[in-house]
């Protein structure tokens, strides 16, 4: 009985539009914990990429603004991987839209997974995209930046965590 009215008060809380705890993820803090399968069929854990410069990058295959920067963010890695880049790309698309994310995936020689195929997020699920987190060697949000990211926003962002 307890149970069944835990779940009555959930749903309404939800119709109500209460609010419920979210991820918050924070600018100098440690990033949250990420982990899953790519598209590819490799698990994934962000705490593996330690010592690297990560950008996740939240996308949707039906974003135009996603659809603009890919080609950015794939020059980048491709130049900047033997310095320790790393770019993981979270399609918060549709699972049913999988097929899309993974051809723009290929097409553009990048790595990423479905945000609700996703074993373990301390991020949101969804945000407006593009967005990008920027986390450092030492595992440190370094900063989040919301829609297209140009080859001058990009050197800007990488500069200071690519050159220690």
């Amino acid at each position: 009985m307890i149970q069944i009215l835990a779940r009555l008060l959930l749903g309404l809380s939800l119709l109500l539009g209460a609010t419920l705890a979210v991820a918050v993820v924070e600018i100098d803090q440690p990033a949250p914990p990420l982990r899953g399968t790519l598209v590819s069929g490799d698990k994934f854990n962000l705490a593996d990429y330690r010592g690297k410069v990560v950008l996740v990058n939240f996308y949707s295959s039906y974003c135009r603004f996603c659809a603009l920067e890919i080609g950015t963010l794939e020059t980048f890695h491709d130049d900047l991987k033997d310095r320790g880049f790393e770019v993981i790309v979270i399609g918060v698309d549709a699972l049913e839209d999988k097929g899309r994310v993974a051809r723009m995936l290929g097409i553009y020689n990048l790595q990423g997974a479905m945000a609700d195929e996703l074993d373990e997020t301390g991020f949101e699920r969804r945000y407006p995209t593009p967005t990008a987190y920027l986390i450092d060697r030492d595992g440190i949000v370094r900063s989040k930046t919301t829609g297209p990211k140009t080859t001058s926003r990009m050197r800007e962002l990488l500069g200071p965590y690519l050159d220690n």
